[in-house]
């Protein structure tokens, strides 16, 4: 008899765990023996929660069910930056090919279905109509947990006066997670805004010898801060108007500080050489996209700019090409 319940006793719990948790099933071609990791927004970064072995193509993970609805994100060194998804507390299935990160499916919850069927639409209009479209679901849905996710995700898409309004309808019920990532953004942008004084870091250079941006700021003129990746194809466009613009104001009081969030070292060298980057300051914590330097900027794309004074005031940002050798040859004549 004690066996019997003992079996019964067993058997409920089983069940008892199993309806108190919903499993993660990453799927990955080319992934065999590498950590996955699943993470969540905790004090505004991305927190490991559990990982696991990459065997024969498969990982799972069984995630205790809670009531917090904002997205987790799957992480596997190697990809520049975590793939968020909704679950719901529903079982989820990621598969893909680890070579191929905007290629991976993700099967999961009605909040995730609704948020790739937002996404079709958002990528298949111009920018002007992006925003649009994202302002306009926010508006009409002020408390649901996609609204702050896709003000964060297409961020690079709106100037700060936008951001702020947008994020003035959010309910504030959303106190978790993409809400308060924006909130940090926003932040970062009115620290960084042309007339705000600049914000020191120090980063290694291409040596491993650590270099202050206050060391540099004041002796010149203007001081170039140029966020860029060996991987960014617009950069490695963009890098030819700034190596013409360097050659023609350097005697001038231009001075340029590269900031490089590349994650391989031989790739950032490679950039430097064939790009013809021919200034002293070149530097970076190859850490990708968790630069800390990039995070004190608010950069959420690249290439992305700031020239400094020599009174260390932000008179602009952002300007490329031909505008920026126009806007130099003002500023330095």
């Amino acid at each position: 008899m004690k066996k019997v319940i003992i079996c019964s006793l067993v058997i409920l719990s089983f069940f008892s765990c199993s309806k108190n948790k919903f499993t993660v099933d990453v799927e990955m071609q080319n992934a065999n023996g590498k950590t996955a990791y699943l993470q969540r927004m905790i004090d505004n970064e991305l927190i490991n929660i559990d990982s696991a072995l990459i065997e024969n193509n498969t990982a799972l993970f069984k995630v205790k069910k809670n009531d917090n609805n904002d997205a987790y994100h799957l992480y596997i060194k190697g990809w520049r930056r975590a793939l968020p998804f909704f679950a719901d507390n529903q079982n989820v299935i990621i598969n893909g090919d680890f070579n191929a990160y905007h290629k991976i499916n993700i099967t999961a919850s009605e909040t995730q279905n609704k948020l790739d069927e937002l996404i079709r639409k958002i990528e298949k209009s111009d920018e002007r109509a992006q925003k649009f479209f994202i302002s306009d679901f926010v508006k009409r849905n002020r408390t649901d947990v996609l609204s702050p996710y896709l003000l964060y995700r297409y961020k690079w898409a709106f100037n700060l006066r936008e951001l702020r309004d947008n994020y003035s309808i959010l309910s504030r019920e959303l106190n978790k997670g993409y809400i308060e990532k924006l909130k940090e953004y926003i932040t970062m942008l009115e620290r960084t805004a042309v007339g705000q004084p600049y914000i020191d870091f120090t980063l290694n250079n291409i040596d491993g010898e650590a270099v202050e941006l206050s060391s540099l700021v004041g002796k010149s003129k203007l001081v170039l801060v140029d966020f860029w990746a060996s991987w960014c194809p617009d950069c490695r466009v963009e890098n030819p108007y700034i190596v013409e613009t360097y050659n023609l104001y350097k005697d001038k009081g231009l001075e340029i500080v590269s900031v490089s969030l590349d994650t391989d070292k031989e790739a950032w060298l490679k950039g430097i050489k064939d790009d013809n980057l021919n200034w002293e300051n070149h530097l970076s914590e190859l850490k990708g996209w968790n630069c800390h330097a990039a995070k004190e900027y608010g950069v959420a794309f690249i290439p992305q700019n700031f020239l400094i004074n020599d009174k260390g005031i932000i008179i602009a940002k952002n300007v490329n090409g031909e505008n920026l050798k126009l806007f130099l040859s003002r500023y330095l004549r």
